[in-house]
């Protein structure tokens, strides 16, 4: 069995109605493990029970079709393995510190207290016999985008004062994203 996790294909969008309905389309349309959807900007970005996520452009908004060898199963310890991942990428690359609002949110300490920076979002389809057909993993970190005053949110720009790159960012998300998600599938 295979348990190992890369990116087998990227498709990256000026703008979605949200990355995670493009990885619900294609994940029924193709059998590919491992496509990453990445958007400048969502038109209806959302988080859990449909709340909409603010999707400015200067965010990092992106969903991960994966096909892990499992049953159905609760998905609140991959949704947490992926919040660790993002929060250890805020440390290691600015220094941020972060703590893990379950199930799904990643907060950062702004100087004065800890407000949410990112988001996870989980939607899946499994087969008749109890298999995981496809997740779609989808995450928004607000990172070169100002949040709206009225919601208790920031962004990596507000903290650190300067522009970051969305890129970097995301590719080392990917490499501790991959620790975590190889740990969950082969449990």
């Amino acid at each position: 069995m295979d348990f190992n996790f890369r990116i087998n294909r990227t498709i990256n969008l000026d703008q979605a109605s949200s990355t995670q309905d493009v990885a619900k389309e294609t994940a029924a349309l193709f059998k590919e493990d491992g496509v990453l959807i990445v958007a400048k900007t969502q038109t209806a970005g959302r988080g859990r029970f449909e709340r909409q996520w603010e999707s400015k452009e200067g965010g990092l908004y992106f969903s991960i079709i994966l096909r892990p060898n499992k049953k159905t199963m609760p998905l609140e310890e991959l949704s947490v393995k992926a919040g660790r991942a993002v929060a250890q990428t805020l440390k290691n690359l600015y220094g941020i510190k972060t703590k893990i609002k379950l199930p799904n949110d990643v907060l950062a300490y702004d100087g004065k207290d800890f407000k949410k920076i990112s988001g996870i979002l989980i939607e899946t389809s499994a087969g008749i016999d109890g298999h995981l057909d496809w997740i779609a993993l989808g995450i928004g970190i607000d990172t070169n985008n100002i949040p709206s005053k009225n919601l208790p949110a920031v962004s990596l720009k507000q903290i650190i004062g300067k522009q970051v790159n969305n890129e970097e960012l995301l590719r080392n998300f990917l490499q501790n994203f991959a620790k975590e998600y190889i740990s969950w599938n082969i449990a």
